[in-house]
């Protein structure tokens, strides 16, 4: 009878529960295989959750350089427009202006923030990127989130990476009167540029710039300084900035594209690993009802014959 009291609590536990199995002992090996499952499911939604994170952070970052873009691509424009023979100092004067606001918008989108971290300046996520001189505060740090295991995506863009631009090597154009201007790589994203007489050793002018603010801070100076041989001499390396942004707004894309991939291969393992985990634990629950009335049949039999037992006593066979 206490076996059978036993079975009876043991499959109306697993009605109540809608689990096959509730403790190990119910079913050692299954237990095991369920324990495996529920880990293998914990670990997607953690995943899932980084994925879901790290899509945030970068496509906050890429909005940010498509901004980047379109101001560089309008200073392109200014640049074009500023270095034409039809125009005087003060309307060259005129468009610096909106060069300088480009230039502080520029800034401002280096700056970035995503909560309460610097999205550009690598590790060093408390610190602005750039201070008002425009030199790089940040380190070189990349931040990686785990999508899978063994298996990282970096959801950073440095300051240096995304404003600034390495040049390969050196590079010369002509400019009006013959006069030649050098492209000098100066390490890292520095870039030295010489304007040089039609000679091509007498050096004019010279300046340097690491990134695209102080690209556009020189422009701008040109522009109000109504010095033209600047403002030409900067027409390439705008034209190659905004080029590079573009570039980094790519990689950007690519990543995120990835995270989207990897977003629904976890989420289709999840659901694998939940079908598997509901038929290793989950209990028939029409066969356990049925299981559960031969059980209360049996019982039902124990009790009648328990009671005729139990109302004999020893006058009954004194006969």
């Amino acid at each position: 009878m206490m076996r059978s009291l036993a079975e009876m609590l043991r499959l109306n536990g697993q009605v109540a529960s809608g689990k096959r199995i509730n403790k190990p002992s119910d079913d050692p090996a299954g237990a095991a295989r369920a324990i495996d499952y529920k880990v293998a499911i914990d670990a997607d939604a953690q995943y899932r959750k980084n994925v879901g994170d790290a899509s945030a952070l970068i496509g906050y970052a890429e909005n940010a350089l498509a901004s980047a873009s379109s101001a560089m691509a309008r200073l392109k424009e200014l640049a074009l427009q500023g270095a034409s023979g039809t125009l005087d100092a003060s309307s060259r004067a005129a468009i610096s202006q909106e060069t300088a606001q480009l230039r502080d918008h520029l800034l401002s989108l280096a700056n970035s923030r995503f909560g309460n971290r610097y999205l550009f300046s690598g590790f060093r996520t408390d610190t602005p990127a750039f201070d008002a001189a425009f030199a790089y505060r940040g380190d070189a740090g990349a931040i990686h989130a785990a999508v899978e295991r063994n298996a990282t995506i970096p959801v950073n863009v440095t300051g240096v990476g995304a404003f600034g631009y390495a040049q390969p090597s050196e590079e010369v154009a002509t400019i009006d009167g013959g006069r030649r201007v050098h492209y000098i790589p100066a390490g890292g994203t520095a870039v030295t540029v010489e304007i040089r007489a039609a000679d091509d050793n007498t050096v004019l002018d010279t300046f340097r710039f690491e990134n695209a603010m102080q690209m556009t801070d020189l422009l701008s100076q040109a522009l109000a300084n109504n010095n033209v041989d600047r403002i030409v001499a900067l027409g390439k390396p705008l034209d190659d900035m905004l080029g590079h942004v573009n570039d980094v707004r790519a990689d950007l894309g690519a990543r995120l594209n990835r995270l989207e991939d990897q977003g629904n291969r976890l989420d289709d393992s999840k659901l694998s690993n939940q079908t598997a985990l509901s038929g290793v634990e989950d209990v028939d629950i029409a066969s356990a009802i049925s299981d559960i009335a031969k059980a209360d049949a049996a019982l039902q039999a124990l009790r009648a014959s328990a009671a005729k037992i139990l109302s004999q006593s020893l006058l009954d066979f004194l006969r």
